[in-house]
Formats: C-alpha cells, sequence, structure tokens
C-alpha cells in the first residue's frame, strides 16, 4: 500500500544578514538636488557630474542622484498620472541623540525643506520630508530590539502614534554644523503597489523576506528579524500604472547580500520561479557581482554582493 507523499514545504528565505544598500533617485536638476542632500541632510557628495551625485555618509554610496532629461519633465508635468513606485525611503541613524540633533536642524533651516510630519512608530521615531522632486525621505532611529513588541515567528508589532517634538528638540545637543553620522544607512523602502497580494508573493515567497507585519493598506517585509526593510501599500489605489522609467522618483533600490553562497542561492531561487534576471557587467576593481529584477508593478531591484 502507497504511504503518503512526502513534500519539501520549505520555504526559502534570503540570507538573514541581507541590507539595503542604496537608492537611485531620478531627479530634475542635480544642483538643486544637492542644496537638499548635502547643503541640508548634510551627506557628502563623493563624486558629482552635470549628470549625477553619488552621496554618502562615510564613503560607501546611499544615494545615487541621476538627472531626468527635460523632456521627460514637460511629459510629467502634463500628466496627473498614478503609479507604482517610491512612496518613500528611509535613512536610519545611529541613535535618538542623532536624530534630535537633525531634527533641531531641520528646524533651524525650515524655510529650505517641506516638512511632512513625524511618527513614534513603536519599534522606531521617525520625520518625514519630501524632496524637491517630491521623493518621499524619512528620517529615523531604531528603539532598541528589546523593547519591540514580537509574535512569533516573525511579526513585530508597529504603529503610528505621536512623536513628542518639543522633548526630542530639547535633547539635541548644540552643535555648529549637521553632518550625518558615519553610521547612517538606509534603513528600508516603503512602494506604492497596485496589489497586496501580489507583492506578498513576490517579496516573500520569491524573495525570501519575512512578513512581518500587516498594517490598512500595507504590508512589511524583512530579512531576519529587523521591522522592515520593504514596505509596500496601496494607498494610491489598485488601478495604477506600473512603474515608469523616466520621469522623477525611484530608479531602484539594492539589496546587498554578505556572501557569494548567499547571493548564489538567490539566483538559483530567482531562476527556479521564472524570475527575469538583468545581468549587469562586473567592474573587475570591485569585484562586485550585481544582477536587476522586476517586481510585479515593474519596480527595478538590484541584487549585489560583493567580495
Amino acid at each position: 500500500m502507497w504511504g503518503p507523499v512526502k513534500w519539501n514545504c520549505k520555504l526559502f528565505e534570503i540570507s538573514p544578514a541581507t541590507k539595503i544598500s542604496h537608492v537611485k533617485l531620478r531627479v530634475y536638476s542635480i544642483e538643486r538636488s544637492l542644496l537638499f542632500y548635502e547643503e541640508l541632510l548634510g551627506f557628502k557628495a563623493v563624486k558629482k557630474t552635470d549628470e549625477s551625485a553619488l552621496l554618502s555618509a562615510d564613503g560607501d554610496c546611499l544615494i545615487h542622484l541621476s538627472k531626468v532629461g527635460k523632456k521627460h519633465r514637460l511629459i510629467e508635468e502634463q500628466s496627473a498620472i498614478r503609479r507604482a513606485g517610491l512612496f518613500h525611503f528611509a535613512i536610519l541613524l545611529p541613535s535618538r541623540r542623532y536624530l534630535a540633533n537633525v531634527f533641531k536642524h531641520l528646524m533651524e533651516k525650515s524655510n529650505q525643506l517641506c516638512f511632512e510630519g513625524a511618527a513614534d512608530h513603536l519599534v522606531s521615531e521617525s520625520l518625514y520630508l519630501k524632496d524637491p522632486d517630491s521623493n518621499g525621505v524619512e528620517i529615523y532611529r531604531d528603539r532598541d530590539r528589546s523593547e519591540w513588541v514580537r509574535t512569533p515567528p516573525f511579526q513585530v508589532k508597529m504603529s503610528t502614534e505621536r512623536l513628542d517634538l518639543d522633548k526630542l528638540y530639547t535633547e539635541a545637543d548644540n552643535i555648529d554644523q549637521w553632518s550625518m553620522p558615519a553610521d547612517t544607512v538606509i534603513g528600508h523602502i516603503h512602494l506604492h503597489v497596485s496589489n497586496l497580494q501580489k507583492s506578498k508573493k513576490f517579496y516573500s515567497e520569491i524573495l525570501g523576506l519575512h512578513h512581518t507585519c500587516i498594517y490598512p493598506g500595507v504590508n512589511f517585509f524583512a530579512a531576519n528579524s529587523y521591522h522592515h526593510h520593504v514596505a509596500t501599500n496601496i494607498w494610491l489605489g489598485t488601478n495604477i500604472q506600473k512603474a515608469g522609467a523616466t520621469e522623477p522618483g525611484l530608479d531602484h533600490f539594492a539589496l546587498k547580500i554578505e556572501s557569494k553562497e548567499n547571493y548564489n542561492r538567490l539566483l538559483e531561487q530567482l531562476e527556479g520561479r521564472n524570475i527575469e534576471v538583468i545581468q549587469y557587467d562586473n567592474n573587475d576593481k570591485t569585484k562586485q557581482h550585481s544582477i536587476f529584477i522586476y517586481d510585479p508593478d515593474r519596480i527595478k531591484i538590484q541584487i549585489c554582493h560583493l567580495e
């Protein structure tokens, strides 16, 4: 007599050390964007031309700016198209002290920015801005992980509560000039998508990120035990167009895999799930291995590994 068929139901999990490496943004003016990111937010331009700029806190590129042509600007200004893409990318500071310092700095320069608000998310505390091209920018600090409320296996409790900005301001140091601290990283990316279930299947089942939290109209995903590296929302509605490739906004975000073994394991997973993989010409000087893929809304993602 035949016994039951035993299926291998183990789900693919991305490497637990996976992080957001950088974001690439398309902008109308490099000069105007540098006034925001370099002069106001305190990043350092490690390389810049009239067409692009690389911004860093400690030498590694965190934000790559790329100029959009004038003809694309005219097309976009005449259009009110809602499309998938960036809601915000999030700059993670090392501690609350730095969050207080940047908040004080921004308030003293308040005529130079579009400040959108602040929130306590239980796992983190956040400030929200818009850059000159209306790209959403979050600046945040994580609470100690011992303060996070978890539900096994991977769920983390998050919310949107009032952040006491008066108290935050009083905790700021008296500093002459603000600059991004060396340990600053890109903590997560939050995306507009057209379908939560399709996005969940892609980011969780295919890429192997854990589904960590559900919020009205939003899913959160993370490697290992973080609260989220990627969030997807349908706040623009479900009848939106695919992500664009020429207008200002997100060009791509990059996931950094820490070992060649885990990088190759992810490549096998993508090929096994019939995900189109776009090969990237490796740079022999940096020995960087890199590919590009697209999510269901044509949001571009770079997968990279640095030997």
